[in-house]
């Protein structure tokens, strides 16, 4: 049989450095525009809340500034009009809503300075000024009327409230309290528009965000599918590499257990025809061993009427699996004993177990107990999770003198060459170990491997 075909591979179009660096750069892109709408989305909220505050903090300025402003304006009203009326009347009851009055313009100018604070502007600055020295002018002009009022002197009060002093300084008090009002007005018309602004733009930045967000969504599911395929298609890869194996091991066996079956049926042959009487006798131990090693093979390959008899409940019986593999061989010289539980093992273990047995029995008819008068015992045992099976030779007196020393036997029986390293990969299918030891009498072969057997049915 010619040798496996060397394995071929289609080289990719895009060298694996530079899919590697496109896959990373793909990912870090995902993780960006992720990040890019979940920091703008919350940018944008911020922003348009810090402006709703400043808002928020401008209407309660301009509305105690106005506040303010009309509570000076109307003590400054109060207190000409307590002038006037003591001027008229001489009635001193007008006297204490002056001073009344007074005491709240001086109040409010206090409340006015705070409420104006650093932020105020200059021109706001001056109004205050003008504001301030208005009320001291027209305060100036009452207290100096209301007192010449005091002092009898009714003409020098009234020749000083018509000179209009305090007509002027009520005048610019008056323009002064209104220039500032309409400068807080301004303020807070402005910190709106821009609140609106704000409100305005979060709608079509939360639209440009949240598209961005699906895109991030979208391009991480690519990602995932991609990554998905990339896991399948290395798993698909491994598999792929598992089967490649399997098949040259099977191919290398096909080729060497060929060899071997020509040996096997020569050995037959020339058997039967020293066990053989006669020529019919002679006729039939060839057919029935011939027979019975075909059914081995079946048993070897898992198909065929002998592998379905020992096939129950998706395993083998260890013990039918035994018998039908050296069955061809057993005659009254070639013994055989088994020893063990009818246990079975999983299906897929059928046939490396196969082939470790199919190798042992062709070596202990080639080189072994079997190639004279000798006994093998096969023994298996189940003990924790692992199935533990011996095969032990003993040899007849004349094939030990004949032999000589173990490690010629060792030789022959395949210790360095194709058989020894096909057990050994059949071993590694089953997940265990094997251990070969050549003694005085004859060959011992350990093999232990996790079963889990089950108990078999009728």
């Amino acid at each position: 049989m010619s040798p496996a075909a060397p394995r071929s591979s289609e080289p990719s179009l895009t060298p694996a450095p530079f899919r590697v660096f496109i896959r990373r750069w793909f990912n870090w892109l995902v993780l960006g525009a992720m990040a890019g709408a979940i920091l703008g989305a919350i940018a944008l909220l911020l922003s348009t809340g810090a402006a709703e505050r400043a808002e928020r903090i401008q209407v309660e300025r301009a509305d105690d500034i106005l506040r303010v402003l009309d509570r000076i304006e109307r003590a400054a009203l109060s207190s000409e009009s307590a002038q006037r009326g003591y001027f008229i009347t001489l009635d001193q009851r007008y006297l204490e809503p002056y001073r009344t009055s007074r005491a709240n313009a001086a109040a409010g100018l206090d409340d006015l300075s705070a409420a104006l604070d650093e932020g105020a502007t200059e021109e706001q600055l001056a109004h205050y000024g003008e504001i301030v020295s208005a009320l001291d002018d027209k305060f100036g002009e009452l207290d100096q009327t209301i007192g010449q009022l005091e002092a009898g002197r009714l003409r020098d009060a009234r020749r000083r409230i018509l000179m209009g002093d305090g007509y002027d300084a009520m005048q610019r008090l008056t323009g002064a309290i209104d220039a500032l009002a309409e400068i807080e007005g301004q303020l807070q018309e402005q910190q709106s528009a821009r609140a609106q602004a704000a409100e305005q733009r979060i709608v079509p930045l939360l639209g440009v965000l949240l598209l961005l967000l699906i895109g991030a969504i979208i391009l991480g599911a690519v990602l995932v599918a991609r990554t998905a395929q990339a896991e399948t298609e290395a798993a698909q890869a491994r598999e792929l590499e598992r089967e490649r194996d399997r098949a040259d091991l099977l191919a290398q066996e096909l080729n060497h257990r060929v060899k071997n079956l020509f040996a096997m049926v020569l050995a037959i042959v020339q058997m039967s025809a020293r066990e053989a009487a006669d020529v019919n006798s002679y006729r039939d131990g060839i057919a029935s061993r011939i027979r019975a090693l075909l059914t081995a093979h079946e048993v070897t390959q898992g198909t065929g009427t002998a592998a379905d008899r020992l096939n129950r409940q998706g395993g083998a019986s260890v013990r039918a699996l035994v018998e039908a593999t050296v069955q061809p061989h057993v005659s009254a010289e070639k013994r055989l004993e088994l020893d063990g539980d009818d246990v079975t093992i999983d299906r897929i273990q059928v046939t490396p177990l196969g082939l470790v047995l199919h190798e042992l029995a062709t070596n202990a008819v080639k080189y072994g107990c079997w190639q004279a008068h000798g006994l093998l015992t096969v023994r298996w045992r189940k003990q924790d999770d692992l199935l533990h099976l011996e095969w032990q030779e003993e040899t007849s007196e004349e094939l030990q003198s004949r032999h000589g020393a173990d490690d010629d036997r060792a030789r022959q029986q395949g210790g360095g060459g194709f058989g020894s390293t096909m057990m050994t990969g059949a071993a590694r299918q089953l997940g265990g170990e094997i251990e070969r030891t050549f003694g005085p009498r004859g060959v011992t072969v350990s093999i232990a491997f996790p079963a889990n057997p089950k108990p078999l049915k009728a």
